[in-house]
């Protein structure tokens, strides 16, 4: 009898468990899209283009999906990715709810923070991530 109830107690629990939340698939046309913008960007500053890094995409597609899982943009666990790419520099820029590129691109080039990291000349490495309106902009040196 008892270990019937415990049976039942753990299907309830388990019934009333918050299923995952389905990550969406990343739109590679709006970081691919994104990233011209930034480099165009800094090619009118007089900077080096970022190239594309497909380590710095994953830890980027990795906290994109955090955001999107919590619902909550955020910074955490930066100094894991820093550790994690191996550079000495890395910035980051995130966002949320910009329906365009080119409105993420602006919202970050408004702020006197982001901008200032849009325009980092000591980076030159970069990975971009959107999945379901978070954007994450990863750079490192």
């Amino acid at each position: 009898m008892r270990s019937a109830t415990v049976l039942l107690i753990l299907l309830a629990l388990t019934a009333c468990a918050a299923p995952p939340v389905p990550v969406p698939a990343e739109d590679s046309g709006y970081s691919r899209a994104l990233l011209e913008r930034i480099n165009l960007y800094r090619l009118e500053h007089g900077l080096n283009p970022l190239r594309p890094d497909t380590g710095l995409a994953r830890l980027a597609r990795g906290h994109c999906t955090e955001m999107f899982q919590r619902q909550k943009m955020n910074h955490r666990h930066f100094k894991d990715r820093l550790a994690q790419a191996g550079s000495r520099l890395c910035i980051e820029n995130v966002g949320w709810n910009f329906v365009s590129p080119l409105q993420m691109f602006d919202g970050w080039r408004e702020s006197r923070g982001h901008n200032r990291n849009l325009l980092e000349d000591r980076v030159n490495r970069v990975g971009i991530a959107e999945i379901g309106r978070y954007v994450t902009y990863f750079a490192c040196d």
